[in-house]
């Protein structure tokens, strides 16, 4: 019987929103402020070579989350430019926040999933984070109304790993009060949501929408389209 629903965020509550323009506008500024002299491009690829982690392999580090702070400490050794730690901080708190003044928009159908699921189990978010951490999200979830749908809401940057490591799953079972068996995570990435379902023995429901090719080594037990086909497949199982 199922007794708890988690979610992903990005492309599955949040359609996706890119914010790396606004925040090289942030560092121009904060560079041009502080006088600091170099060239626009010399910036830019900087700021991708550091900030761009898919080009990482997670999975060699345990999938350790990278931090804000730790990002930007990097930026500035790659730039040769010595910053204290107030204006890093400084930039740290412009680079959060940006979500604040742009919100992505909700997925088509997501307050209705959420409403009608939240009558019957308890809900919950797992969701690894880039730049923007939990506590900005959480303040959207609210100016969206969504949060009162959530039992619990569990972001990388509190467990200090990425999905798919079990502990971000493990985390959100032991807060919800519920055994693996009895849980369904919904999400939109194979290699993330799914493979790290599995393998804490949870059901997965993939959100294709894009019609993406599958997986032979990565399988969900239910592929869907749009966030809403999962009400009906969830309640079934129940």
């Amino acid at each position: 019987m199922i007794k708890a629903v988690t979610f992903d965020l990005w492309n599955t509550i949040f359609a996706n929103r890119f914010y790396s323009d606004i925040r090289l506008h942030y560092l121009n500024h904060f560079l041009e402020k502080e006088e600091i002299t170099v060239s626009s491009n010399k910036v830019k690829d900087a700021f991708y070579s550091v900030f761009n982690i898919s080009d990482l392999n997670l999975e060699e580090i345990n999938y350790r989350h990278i931090y804000t702070y730790e990002r930007l400490s990097n930026l500035f050794q790659v730039l040769d430019i010595k910053c204290s730690e107030s204006q890093i901080k400084e930039i740290e708190k412009d680079f959060e926040e940006v979500m604040l003044n742009a919100p992505p928009p909700l997925k088509t159908g997501v307050k209705e999933t959420l409403k009608e699921l939240s009558l019957y189990f308890n809900i919950g978010l797992i969701s690894n984070t880039g730049i923007t951490p939990g506590r900005i999200i959480k303040e959207v979830f609210n100016l969206y109304d969504i949060q009162k749908f959530f039992q619990l809401t569990l972001f990388s940057d509190e467990t200090g790993v990425y999905k798919p490591n079990p502990l971000m799953f493990e985390t959100a079972l032991k807060k919800l009060k519920c055994k693996p068996q009895n849980a369904i995570h919904i999400g939109d990435i194979l290699e993330t949501d799914i493979r790290g379902a599995k393998n804490c023995n949870m059901l997965a429901i993939w959100i294709n929408d894009s019609s993406s090719p599958g997986s032979q080594i990565i399988q969900p037990d239910y592929e869907i389209q749009k966030i809403y086909d999962a009400v009906d497949i969830i309640k079934t199982i129940k």
